[in-house]
């Protein structure tokens, strides 16, 4: 009886045994995986950070949108819609570039000791386990912020960027690319210049140089005609929109300030918007969206609503803490019907979906300590969020204000009412005159002259 328990206690521990060995080498041969692919990573993100061909190509499709714009190529809503889609591919860009495969983070050292050691076994050369590039880090923190117009804190970090990237020449040539761009939209022109130059004759054989080549070129057409514009035209609302157009938001914004108090109530909506996309532009964004959400308000009818309700849109949208300010707009767009906007937000999916891959601990707590120090979108000045707030709270149980009572819609008062040709209608009054009524019937609205009434009966 007792040696055949015996003999099931041996081969019980040599199953477990057996089952931990094959687990071992399962866990050790994933790791290897592991590793390998993240050498891929690694070498794809710096051949990325080297080429940076979709980042200067967004660098580019600015100046064209905007040329194309101040030359009435295409309407406002074709920009809107061009910016949230360049914003998306930027977006995926960025992900890839600061992407973590960290699944084994604490088991790596000891995994590729041991992992060596089998390999020095079978005479196999060792691996090494790569750490993340700071560097990758730096610049995706700032590629969002050039993104959200957040100019000053993009320049400080490519600042660190360069100076962690000391040798390597095409990166070096994109970093000072990207710090010529910020100062030319800030309106530094000539620290923009020489940027553009130092790439051009310092970095001439790396991909950065031609595109400096294309920028150095729109900043000087566009200052030209920012200075024509200035010196020709009188100051007025087509001044500052042609300015804005240009870039040049600081001059829009001179021009407004001289000429508001004397403008026409009927320009004050456009007026405002032409402010508001200056402060954007400016890293002003919470002055912004009070303004552009002023203009919804007051003048629900306008052109410049729909157009203040998308600029809302892409405020929240490129924000990491822009939720709310994207509930804000959708809120708005229940009573605009703006059709663009219904593209935007499915652009804007795929944003969330670039955005939501980066698994890197590395960026995720650099982002956040940045974002603590200088948010590019700071919610407690957006005084437009209270707007939010009493809107949700009005239709339905708002995730910002907590649960609420939802009010119970009031039925309308259904009638039945019957003319001298015997025709029946039944539905709710629409309107009603001294000379008729408008029934709102299942079939669409119907008139009835008074006259031919002949009974009116309240159903329910």
């Amino acid at each position: 009886m007792h040696a055949p328990a015996r003999s099931y206690k041996t081969e019980i521990i040599l199953l477990l045994v057996t089952v931990g060995i094959i687990s071992l080498m399962l866990l050790l041969n994933d790791i290897n995986q592991h590793i390998r692919i993240k050498e891929v990573r690694l070498h794809m993100q710096k051949s990325n950070r080297e080429e940076n061909n979709t980042d200067h190509m967004g660098l580019v499709m600015r100046y064209q949108v905007q040329k194309r714009l101040y030359e009435s190529q295409i309407r406002q809503e074709d920009a809107d819609l061009i910016e949230m889609r360049a914003n998306s591919i930027l977006a995926e860009s960025a992900a890839s570039r600061t992407v973590s495969m960290d699944r084994y983070r604490f088991l790596a050292a000891p995994s590729v000791f041991m992992i060596n050691l089998f390999r020095s076994i079978i005479s196999k050369g060792p691996i090494r386990y790569l750490t993340e590039d700071p560097v990758n880090v730096y610049l995706g923190i700032a590629y969002y912020y050039e993104r959200n117009n957040s100019f000053d804190g993009a320049l400080r970090l490519y600042a660190r960027a360069l100076e962690e990237e000391r040798y390597n020449m095409p990166a070096i040539a994109g970093i000072i690319l990207h710090q010529g761009y910020c100062n030319a939209i800030t309106g530094n022109f000539q620290v923009a210049r020489r940027k553009y130059l130092s790439v051009i004759r310092e970095y001439e054989t790396t991909p950065a140089s031609s595109t400096a080549v294309i920028l150095l070129r729109y900043l000087e057409g566009f200052r030209t005609e920012i200075e024509r514009v200035i010196k020709k035209d009188r100051d007025s609302v087509e001044k500052a929109e042609k300015l804005l157009t240009l870039l040049a938001y600081r001059e829009a914004l001179d021009v407004l300030s001289n000429i508001e108090k004397g403008a026409a109530p009927a320009d004050r909506p456009r007026i405002d918007y032409i402010k508001g996309r200056s402060l954007e532009g400016l890293s002003e964004k919470e002055k912004a969206i009070d303004i552009f959400q002023n203009i919804i308000t007051n003048n629900p009818a306008s052109p410049y609503a729909v157009l203040a309700n998308r600029r809302i849109y892409l405020s929240g949208a490129l924000a990491t803490n822009g939720a709310r300010v994207k509930d804000l707009a959708a809120v708005n767009n229940r009573s605009l019907r703006d059709p663009v906007f219904n593209k935007m937000t499915d652009l804007e999916k795929k944003l969330h979906a670039a955005e939501t891959e980066n698994e890197n601990a590395l960026f995720a707590r650099e982002l956040s300590i940045e974002e603590t120090k200088d948010p590019v979108l700071d919610l407690h000045k957006v005084e437009s969020l209270a707007h939010l707030k009493r809107a949700i709270a009005a239709k339905t149980k708002s995730a910002i204000t907590g649960s609420q009572t939802v009010k119970k819609k009031v039925p309308p008062v259904i009638y039945r009412i019957e003319t001298k040709e015997g025709n029946v209608f039944i539905g709710s009054i629409r309107r009603e005159t001294k000379e008729l009524v408008v029934l709102n019937t299942m079939v669409g609205d119907a008139t009835i002259p008074k006259e031919k009434i002949v009974s009116r009966k309240k159903i329910k």
